[in-house]
């Protein structure tokens, strides 16, 4: 039997000029991706071992709240910028698009400052809820470095859509490797319970913000000052784009972040909501060459749509689709069928989330056979409509959490959460087709059109 691809189709690909470009930079990120979840997981496995559940859980709340709050504070900036910044850069110059970076920069200090102050003063309030008092100090603590979490991110993703994909991959590793051997040192010689948590503002909040500050001087900030100044830029045009993807990124959070809450709500335990998020975390794994994909391709549609090359837009697409598809099967198959083993090695309490582990994970496998929908929307100037899209699936997810937790608990919150995601996937795609003519989602075995 044929396979779906394979060594020559792959090598002409490479050599393509715009796949190209979009393979490599997917190869370089799923390769980054990998080696930095892995290091996450083999995080999680530590902290699962030796702090149990109920640490799991104490840093999934901190995780989750400062989570919600980023991205009210990124107000969907960073996401603008994936669609400006190429935008701005092929019909001015760098410099141009530089410029859009330094006011976001700006914009992000404003919101971080609102979203600081909410969150120091609202902690008390968030304790009462989780029934966590002892977690007041922590959640204020985390007020602290929110704005160093949103700034690099806003770093990381700049430099991806200034076509440095390499660069910027290479910022987010090495603050990983420093997370897990502190997590070793402060395991055997400061053990204590909140330790994850303190790892988590430090190796994953300030250090991935200083290692992206060279990088940005350096292949962005230095070749823009040789370019002359051609358009102007305006805090008003970059608000007019991130908020529609702001309502998109709220809504996404209610996918990815309800769960948590309305778990809390319906009363488990935080112990089994470490779990659940555990599982949430791992599932995402079989997402990460789609993740890859996603985060490299948006600004090259963006740059061959403003030179109004449709049909380069769609092969790209379609082509990225499948060849992302077979590269993730082995980690699909792995995650469903081994989930048991999987949840094993954070130790024998992690077990019972084995089957809300498999769920999810077929929820991943559609999310990546439709492909980069939300990146073509959001290149392409149809951003409010995937904010409906998203905020459909959102709706959907709430729903069905109410009506699944009380009775299946977690495996409930997994379904409610495999079922959102395939649903904004499938409505996005058929989306797509009646705008452009086509789809870019891929059945196997099932030649494109």
């Amino acid at each position: 039997m044929n396979l779906p691809f394979n060594k020559e189709k792959l090598q002409r690909a490479l050599q393509d000029k715009h796949l190209g470009f979009v393979l490599k930079g997917s190869l370089s990120t799923a390769i980054t991706l990998f080696f930095v979840q892995g290091l996450r997981f083999i995080s999680g496995v530590l902290i699962g071992r030796y702090y149990g559940a109920e640490a799991s859980g104490r840093l999934t709340l901190v995780v989750t709240v400062m989570g919600i709050l980023a991205i009210f504070i990124n107000f969907g900036i960073k996401d603008a910028l994936q669609k400006l910044i190429p935008e701005y850069r092929e019909k001015y110059n760098l410099r141009a698009a530089y410029s859009l970076f330094l006011k976001s920069n700006v914009l992000i200090l404003l919101f971080s400052a609102v979203g600081g102050i909410l969150l120091y003063f609202g902690a008390p309030a968030l304790a009462h809820y989780w029934e966590e008092p002892d977690m007041i100090p922590l959640f204020r603590w985390s007020a602290l470095f929110l704005p160093f979490f949103v700034l690099g991110e806003l770093n990381y993703f700049s430099l991806r859509a200034a076509m440095k994909v390499h660069t910027a991959n290479v910022s987010l590793v090495l603050p990983t490797v420093i997370r897990i051997v502190a997590l070793l040192v402060v395991t055997y010689w400061f053990y204590h319970l909140d330790n994850p948590i303190y790892l988590h503002w430090t190796t994953l909040c300030v250090l991935p913000w200083l290692f992206s500050l060279w990088p940005v001087y350096r292949y962005f900030h230095q070749p823009s000052r040789q370019d002359e100044v051609l358009g102007q830029v305006h805090h008003q045009e970059i608000l007019s784009v991130a908020f529609p993807m702001l309502m998109t990124y709220a809504a996404f959070i209610v996918i990815n972040s309800a769960d948590v809450f309305l778990l809390k709500s319906f009363g488990i335990d935080t112990a089994d909501v470490g779990i659940y998020k555990t599982c949430t975390n791992i599932s995402m794994l079989a997402a990460t060459l789609l993740v890859a994909l996603n985060t490299t391709v948006q600004p090259k549609i963006t740059q061959l749509y403003t030179q109004n090359n449709l049909q380069e837009v769609q092969r790209i697409a379609q082509k990225s689709s499948k060849l992302i598809f077979w590269l993730s099967v082995p980690v699909f198959l792995i995650l469903i069928f081994g989930a048991k083993y999987v949840m094993w090695l954070y130790g024998k309490e992690f077990l019972g989330g084995a089957l809300s582990l498999a769920i999810m994970t077929v929820g991943q496998v559609v999310n990546t056979l439709c492909g980069p929908t939300a990146q073509l929307l959001n290149a392409t100037g149809y951003h409010k409509s995937f904010r409906n899209i998203s905020f459909f699936g959102a709706v959907l997810n709430i729903l069905l959490n109410i009506f699944l937790i009380p009775a299946y608990g977690i495996e409930g919150a997994a379904v409610a959460n495999a079922l959102s995601v395939i649903a904004w996937n499938l409505v996005g795609t058929v989306y797509i087709k009646k705008k452009f003519g086509f789809y870019i989602w891929y059945i196997p075995f099932k030649k494109m059109k």
